[in-house]
């Protein structure tokens, strides 16, 4: 494209690369952000030049997309003690704006853009993504963190640009960010800081993702190491909050882990559940399910013992009697949990073909939309929680036909007869509501992802932004200091990834512990759909299937969607044991 030199701007803004108003003496953008202006150097005898602009796909930071996270931009930048209402003042775009002039391509800008800020904010926070940022722009180049993000967001970017490889070899900047961790370890300063924890955990992230495209078991090293960092860390290390922030991250992912291995949560993680020392910081809702979920932890991993062992030295009965009032009693707090949730964050039911385009697949011509993916995939976690303790209650209610064995007739109940209709009922709730929930990660997209989609007029997304017609106050439920293009741009990017753990997890459960059974509890063709759907996924982030023989899944013959789903789902189950979600 052709254009005729630097433009007028002021030295400041030329400098930060943002467009400067050129309001005199100084900027408005140079007063906004309380910077200095450098005044205007116009040169007479501007030339004819070619620019580059290919990076327009991927540079549109330079707005204030995140505002949100502004609130924790002084978090791991401060050594001293600092308090809530000074997080609150911080500005933190500038922090995006100002990139090094060494960094090699725009990869790690792509990423913290559109993965770790839009879409984000603290009332929905775990903590990792809002520090990472911050801590990122306060290092030094050659850093641990600045490699390990760069070695993320390079493979994540190249994935985009449709790179075959992305992730499946790891890259130098990998090792390299591996081996400039070690040193950092070494030194007792360095390893009192937030970002050396961050450059564990950003590793962590990198190996969850390898993992799954790799098809594998995910290596848990990264996480053991930073859960090991930070039991070592006390006031004198580490502000309080900082400290907080990752500890409650960590215990997010300690709950996920033990649900998804179907283990009780271990020890030290749950003794930091009511600890004092993550009190430092406000809690939010996502924090409030954490605390819920170690108890559905607790109860699966006592169910799945008894079921695989039967283990137990009191009476059947009484077992089963304490399962089933432990499941109600814990369901009866997610649903408080749901009932105390702000309110911007409950969903919008929009019909297609009068509030979305119908080309948008839907289920049953209906779908919910939300204020960003990470209060969605909330949701989902919440009601994946319920699933579960459905399940067991089934189980505990002689449904299913391996408790026969323990002294049981096939197909004797147990109990109250309208637990196993209630309970019949509140599963087929929760899966429609997950159902629901799909057609807003993914939009009409069927092909695989590209950083075309981004500025493609064809890629259409349900949200609340079409509520043209709807009540103000349904559109300001989901208002949530995101703008309709960085909504667009933060859900083509996040939308598949939150997609893939309910529906794999979905997939999962009706081929593991008497799924069959909760198959045909489902609506008809409802289980089809949801495998239609995950291969829908599968094909956008690019993932691997040797069923498919480097074929789209739709054209894969012979193989019926649902043998392709499950078999799928099960490997990057395996792959997904660390990562947040259901």
């Amino acid at each position: 494209m052709v254009n005729h030199g630097r433009s007028g701007g002021c030295v400041t803004c030329k400098q930060r690369r943002v467009k400067c108003d050129e309001a005199k003496p100084e900027c408005r953008a140079c007063q906004r952000l309380k910077l200095r202006c450098g005044g205007y150097n116009r040169s007479k005898d501007a030339k004819l030049k070619f620019k580059d602009q290919n990076r327009r796909f991927y540079t549109n930071l330079n707005q204030d997309v995140n505002s949100h996270s502004r609130d924790v931009a002084k978090v791991a930048t401060s050594p001293g003690r600092w308090s809530e209402s000074d997080v609150q003042d911080r500005g933190f775009v500038r922090a995006l704006t100002l990139r090094r002039p060494s960094e090699p391509d725009t990869a790690v800008q792509f990423y913290l853009g559109h993965y770790a800020s839009m879409g984000r904010d603290m009332g929905s926070t775990r903590g990792f993504f809002e520090l990472l940022i911050p801590a990122y722009f306060s290092e030094r180049e050659e850093s641990a963190l600045s490699i390990a993000v760069s070695a993320l967001a390079s493979e994540v970017l190249s994935m985009w640009r449709q790179d075959a490889s992305s992730f499946r070899s790891p890259r130098k900047s990998y090792f390299r960010a591996i081996r400039r961790l070690r040193t950092a370890i070494q030194d007792p300063i360095q390893r009192g800081k937030p970002a050396t924890v961050l450059a564990v955990l950003t590793l962590q992230t990198y190996e969850n993702a390898a993992a799954i495209y790799d098809l594998r078991r995910v290596s848990s090293t990264h996480h053991n190491g930073a859960a090991s960092l930070l039991s070592v860390m006390g006031p004198n290390n580490m502000d309080s909050m900082v400290r907080a922030y990752l500890r409650k991250f960590m215990l997010h992912t300690e709950v996920s882990t033990a649900i998804r291995q179907k283990k009780p949560v271990r020890s030290i993680p749950y003794s930091c559940i009511r600890s004092k020392d993550m009190m430092a910081v406000p809690e939010n809702p996502s924090s409030a399910l954490d605390a819920i979920g170690a108890s559905v932890a607790e109860l699966q991993a006592s169910y799945t013992q008894f079921v695989t062992h039967g283990c137990f030295k009191t009476s059947l009965t009484c077992v089963l009697e304490e399962w089933i009032a432990d499941a109600k009693r814990v369901d009866a707090e997610l649903l408080a949990w749901a009932e105390n949730v702000p309110n911007y964050w409950r969903p919008v039911r929009l019909i297609s073909g009068q509030d979305i385009d119908s080309s948008i697949p839907t289920y049953q011509s209906s779908c919910d939309v939300y204020p960003s993916c990470q209060i969605a995939s909330i949701w989902n976690l919440c009601r994946f929680q319920r699933l579960l303790l459905a399940k067991i209650t089934l189980g505990s209610l002689n449904v299913f036909s391996d408790l026969g064995r323990f002294g049981f007739a096939h197909g004797q109940s147990f109990g109250d007869p309208t637990d196993f209709v209630n309970c019949e009922q509140r599963l087929q709730e929760v899966v429609d509501s997950v159902c629901y929930s799909i057609p807003f990660y993914l939009g009409n997209r069927t092909r695989r992802s590209s950083l075309a989609d981004f500025t493609d007029p064809m890629v259409l997304l349900p949200s609340h932004h079409s509520l043209e017609d709807r009540t103000r106050l349904d559109r300001d439920r989901l208002a949530a200091g995101i703008s309709r293009d960085d909504h667009r741009r933060h859900v083509i990017a996040q939308g598949p990834w939150r997609a893939m753990h309910p529906l794999s997890r979905l997939s999962t459960l009706f081929s593991e512990d008497h799924g069959e059974m909760i198959a045909r509890l489902l609506r008809p063709g409802q289980r089809e759909w949801i495998c239609n759907q995950f291969l829908r996924v599968a094909t956008l982030l690019h993932l691997p299937s040797e069923l498919g023989n480097g074929m789209e899944r739709s054209e894969s013959v012979g193989v019926p969607a649902d043998a392709q789903a499950e078999y799928l789902a099960r490997k990057i189950r395996k792959g997904a044991i660390l990562m947040t979600g259901p």
